[in-house]
């Protein structure tokens, strides 16, 4: 059972954000938004709403589509996967420095 205090209405967020209900269903269906059910209701997570606005920006003010937002976010994981491995190793190199 989710705890409602951290979840979001899908109406309320279409509504604030002035997107249809079908958009944010796609965006399930493409792995890129959680959709959440309680009695039957749909849901999303509060904490994803900084990804949902970076992809309502990419979708509506640069026109790219959503296998196109994934690859983006594909890409920029890969990215914050590299440097954090790369900040590891350079703690690790300094141990041999000092």
């Amino acid at each position: 059972m989710m705890d409602k205090e951290n979840y979001i209405s899908l109406l309320t967020i279409c509504t604030y954000y002035k997107v249809e209900m079908d958009f944010i269903q796609e965006l399930n269906e493409n792995d890129l938004l959680e959709i959440a059910y309680q009695e039957k209701k749909p849901y999303i997570d509060s904490s994803v709403l900084v990804r949902l606005e970076k992809i309502l920006r990419l979708h509506q003010d640069l026109q790219i589509n959503l296998p196109g937002i994934g690859a983006i976010f594909n890409l920029l994981d890969q990215v914050d996967d590299l440097q954090s491995e790369n900040q590891a190793l350079k703690n690790r190199l300094k141990v041999y420095e000092d």
